[in-house]
């Protein structure tokens, strides 16, 4: 299947290749990346990002319907495909499984999700606020995203009859922005940063039990 079409020189004539759905696709969310990146979900028309990604405008809606969709799919899509992609390796959360090693990959993920768009959240996050009915949509659709989290490590300390030691759904999203924030405000907590890896190696350690939950037997 394919859609939106470029242009081509052809023996002094123009002519229009086709393009596949999976490049329109790929060249909206790039546009929309780089335009939240630079001038924040308030500042980003649907317009710029159609013109910037070289398609029509009514081809970007069809895609995503408006810029709250488009939103969803370069900024919180990727985090629910992490989660879809580990309870797919893990659909028993009861089940022994490798923890640490577990913890660190996915730990690794979700840091470099924000690692590989970072000027984007930056604007997002730190950024003022938009209004109206252009308001940014924030972070509110992670919430399936956490729920599945602290699911995932309730059962494993109901069949361990552990009670938690704190709010599993607090230390879930402080994990969540603990690796938000040494990526977003990296600079700001380590004037001498520390290596990558040392990071990480941290970061592991001090989400592991709100992520993963207690070892089973």
């Amino acid at each position: 299947m394919t859609d939106e079409t470029a242009s081509a020189e052809d023996g002094g004539r123009v002519r229009r290749r086709r393009r596949t759905r999976e490049d329109v696709v790929q060249r909206i969310c790039d546009a929309a990346r780089q335009l939240f990146a630079e001038r924040g979900y308030g500042g980003t028309t649907t317009r710029e990002i159609a013109r910037l990604a070289d398609v029509s405008e009514t081809l970007l809606f069809r895609y995503y319907r408006d810029k709250a969709g488009l939103f969803n799919e370069v900024v919180i899509a990727p985090f629910h495909t992490l989660m879809a992609d580990f309870v797919e390796l893990h659909p028993d959360p009861t089940a022994p499984f490798p923890r640490q090693a577990e913890t660190r990959r996915f730990t690794r993920q979700v840091y470099e999700l924000f690692e590989g768009n970072e000027a984007m959240f930056r604007a997002l996050l730190a950024g003022p606020p938009s209004a109206g009915e252009d308001a940014a949509p924030g972070l509110r659709g992670l919430a399936p995203f956490f729920e599945q989290s602290v699911d995932q490590v309730r059962r494993r300390y109901a069949l361990a009859e552990i009670d938690p030691p704190f709010d599993l759904g607090i230390g879930v999203r402080l994990g969540f922005g603990m690796i938000a924030a040494s990526v977003i405000l990296r600079d700001a907590l380590f004037p001498d940063p520390p290596g990558r890896e040392a990071v990480l190696d941290v970061l592991e350690q001090l989400i592991a039990q709100s992520l993963v939950g207690p070892p089973l037997d």
